[in-house]
């Protein structure tokens, strides 16, 4: 292989690189802008539900809970339990 060869073949591993690289960042950079809507989206869900007179914090809380397995929300009610018995409440 000549140096001439060798130098066309590291431009051409250069150029497929430099493509696939820049195919990552946009496919990137289109997900951010989508979670950025999302996000927006879940903002006027969450001012919808307190205009409805729903109070935001628990149902945070609620949606939070429900990502969980029974056992784990379970486990941490029975932990509360604990505390709020320890501190007399």
């Amino acid at each position: 292989m000549t140096t001439e060869d060798q130098d066309h073949s590291e431009d051409q591993t250069y150029r497929v690189t430099a493509s696939a690289l820049r195919q990552l960042v946009e496919r990137f950079e289109r997900l951010a802008e989508e979670k950025e809507r999302i996000a927006e989206h879940q903002k006027e869900v969450m001012a919808e539900a307190k205009a409805r007179g729903y109070d935001t914090t628990v149902l945070r809380r609620l949606i939070a809970l429900r990502k969980k397995r029974p056992d784990e929300v379970q486990e941490a009610e029975a932990i509360l339990e604990i505390y709020k018995q320890a501190l007399g409440m």
